[in-house]
């Protein structure tokens, strides 16, 4: 593989693992804020929320641009390391549905209510792109993870 995609690979997967680290980072600050202050609304800061979104949305460009045009590369075997790299991926997962079952738990008595049901539709869409924004991170780590563990080619 030339090194031209290896490296447009490589910089796009930097800039989603960035972007991942900045929503876990916030997920972490949301799961102290809402265990210590259980049933109780909390409102996210507006700079918070424009990150977490950017973040999202900046992600979401890297994971389908490297999906759809750039081939994961070949030629670094380490079965360790790609064993290393398959369970931080899994953790990912785990961080996002823990995130996803918190809110839903927090909000599950509001869905009975007939209120505000836009502002419930957008937080839980809002989640729900987060998680899903995780959720492609941690595939393209365990696809590199494959990558890594699989056998060289003779």
């Amino acid at each position: 593989m030339t090194q031209r995609p290896v490296l447009a690979y490589t910089l796009l997967l930097i800039v989603q693992t960035a972007c991942a680290l900045v929503i876990l980072f916030h997920i972490h600050i949301a799961f102290r804020v809402l265990v210590a202050h259980i049933g109780e609304q909390q409102m996210l800061p507006t700079e918070i929320l424009i990150q977490i979104c950017l973040a999202a949305l900046l992600g979401q460009f890297c994971y389908w641009s490297r999906l759809y045009r750039l081939p994961v590369p070949t030629g670094f075997h380490s079965l360790a390391l790609g064993h290393l790299l398959a369970f931080a991926a899994r953790l990912g997962a785990i961080v996002g549905g823990a995130l996803a079952s918190l809110y839903f738990l927090r909000h599950l008595p509001e869905l009975t209510k007939l209120g505000d049901g836009f502002s419930l539709v957008w937080r839980s869409g809002l989640l729900l792109a987060i998680v899903f924004a995780l959720y492609c991170y941690t595939l393209e780590l365990e696809r590199l993870a494959a990558a890594w563990q699989a056998d060289p080619e003779d």
